[in-house]
């Protein structure tokens, strides 16, 4: 029922439209009830909103004072000065044939809008009614569910704008450290939890100085215009602090500790993705080298690779884009009784003219940063159990080894994955072993014996690559029931004139002997070497005295060769 509150506002709203737009208004609103419409009459400032409109923004009623104003309160923090900068322009005649684009607030999420204007003008030919109509997307791939703030897609669109227009700009990416624990030790809702506190205590932070995007798995980006060095710094470490003492949960404070790289745009800065790989680059140092301190790559980091960030750029983009480039290659592994080789290693390689053969030392630290990572350790899982189909009929129980990295095993549909591939390809689980690399140790041990124990309850085997480098190897050895200790080739170099190396490789085989767990020393590069190492009784050899890595067609000429 009206009051009359209701029937004044509605009364100013249409003081003089009737005179001027005689039916015309009046037959837009009838038309318009299941859109979401809304007609504001700029003299007045009185906002007429159809029925979804009212629902959606929160309206009390159909005919509002300072509508627009109220509507503000719906739009996400980051887009509201979108939103009024996109009225003031419709309103001054400008952009009117383009929408303007922002999120507005559904429930705990948000839903991507775009509107669209049109103005009509008084005798004096000044804008008198403003009529938006708003186009729901609902939620979309470039809104992340989870915190309401945009994603990679947009994060690409606003460096690239910043690059073509030359603006100084900054941007600082954000990783929350060891989040997985969180993830396992309290389930994934109470991760989405923090993760919106976190993203909601990051946009009160950089709020009017600043933008928030959500990356994947627990990283974010802010980027800043005009901003120092010294400003940048003090706005990391107050995050640094917030993070550290003020997220609570359910009552229950949770520390975050971050790592944080960040990256001035420079005038000879063309490539997004060049950009984006220096930023990544910087964060991995905060967090690898550098115990989370701010990494600033025009800095700390020597600026006479910008081929080598370009080319990782470009990497990149063909991670994202079928794989092109990317090729595998083999190398084998030997029967150290024997000397026959009765598995191999499949290494990923990437190779384009005129850039050559690239080695992955020089971009899989990158793409294990990138959400990339997953589908193309999907790509190189599906590509080496189609290849060991060839020499399945020519050698009983041969197998090949696949490295996972700690972003592949800690996503939740990995195991899916694996079986899917494993269905699709024809190949048996006993033909696979899941080498879990050096930042697999990073993430929590239960959840690394359950990964563990599900594969071995399916027949896949696993091994611990790299043992004996790092801090947790040991640790993990007696924790985790794996199947291979690899013995990493830096214990080998010049092992004959290293007692410690000797004593170290023989501890190793002792234990993986008497706990049933077999080994592979790498780096075996010739005879002699072969011949000394014979003697810790290791189960198996790998190295350039059977062969370097080589393509598939290459690899199956040396299974005749005798060792």
């Amino acid at each position: 029922m009206k009051n009359d509150k209701t029937d004044n506002h509605e009364q100013l709203f249409w003081e003089e439209i009737d005179r001027l737009f005689p039916d015309m208004i009046k037959a837009i609103a009838s038309l318009s009830k299941k859109s979401y419409l809304s007609i504001t009459n700029l003299r007045t400032g009185i906002t007429w909103w159809s029925e979804r409109a009212m629902d959606y923004f929160g309206m009390k009623e159909n005919y509002t004072i300072r509508g627009m104003e109220k509507a503000n309160r719906k739009i996400h923090p980051d887009d509201v000065a979108t939103f009024k900068r996109g009225f003031k322009e419709r309103v001054d005649g400008k952009n009117l044939d383009t929408a303007w684009e922002y999120r507005i607030q559904d429930g705990d999420s948000y839903n991507r809008f775009n509107a669209m204007a049109r103005v009509l003008y008084d005798e004096q030919k000044q804008p008198f009614i403003i009529i938006i109509r708003y186009d729901n997307y609902g939620i979309s791939d470039e809104v992340d569910s989870v915190t309401g703030l945009y994603t990679e897609p947009a994060l690409n669109r606003h460096i690239t704008q910043l690059l073509d227009n030359t603006r100084p700009s900054a941007l600082l990416k954000i990783g929350l450290d060891q989040f997985s624990h969180i993830n396992v030790m309290y389930g994934a809702a109470f991760a989405d939890n923090i993760l919106n506190k976190v993203a909601q205590s990051l946009l009160h932070m950089v709020r009017n100085i600043g933008y928030a995007y959500r990356l994947s798995g627990a990283k974010f980006v802010l980027v800043f215009d005009k901003i120092s060095k010294i400003e940048l710094r003090d706005i990391f470490n107050f995050i640094e602090d917030a993070l550290a003492n003020t997220i609570t949960v359910n009552g229950k404070r949770i520390p975050i500790k971050i790592s944080a790289g960040a990256i001035f745009l420079e005038p000879y800065m063309k490539e997004t993705n060049a950009v984006r790989s220096r930023l990544t680059y910087a964060q991995n140092h905060s967090r690898y080298e550098h115990h989370g301190d701010l990494v600033i790559f025009n800095d700390e980091i020597c600026g006479n690779n910008e081929k080598q960030f370009e080319l990782i750029g470009l990497i990149h983009q063909c991670a994202t884009s079928h794989f092109e480039g990317f090729r595998l290659f083999y190398q084998p592994i030997a029967d150290t009784k024997t000397g026959k080789i009765r598995g191999m290693e499949a290494l990923i390689r990437w190779e384009l003219e005129p850039y050559g053969l690239i080695s992955p030392g020089i971009f899989m630290e990158w793409l294990e940063e990138d959400p990339c990572i997953f589908d193309l350790g999907n790509w190189i899982l599906r590509t080496a159990l189609k290849d060991i189909g060839r020499i399945r009929d020519k050698i009983p129980h041969f197998f090949v080894n696949v490295n996972i990295s700690a972003a592949q095993l800690s996503r939740k549909e990995f195991r899916d994955s694996v079986m899917t591939i494993l269905k699709e390809t024809g190949a048996r689980p006993e033909e696979l072993c899941l080498e879990l690399t050096e930042r697999c140790r990073d993430l929590d041990v239960t959840f690394l014996k359950n990964e563990v124990n599900f594969f071995h309850s399916k027949g896949i085997k696993i091994a611990l690559d790299d043992f004996g480098t790092g801090n947790s190897s040991l640790s993990l050895a007696l924790e985790l029931p794996v199947d291979e200790l690899k013995v990493d080739m830096s214990f080998i170099k010049d092992i004959e004139q290293k007692p410690q190396n000797q004593a170290m490789v023989q501890s190793i085989v002792d234990y993986a002997n008497r706990t049933n767990t077999e080994t592979c020393i790498e780096g075996i590069e010739n005879q002699e070497v072969s011949d000394y190492i014979h003697q810790f009784g290791a189960t198996w050899y790998q190295g350039y005295f059977y062969s370097k890595p080589v393509p598939i067609d290459q690899f199956e000429t040396l299974l005749d060769v005798p060792h």
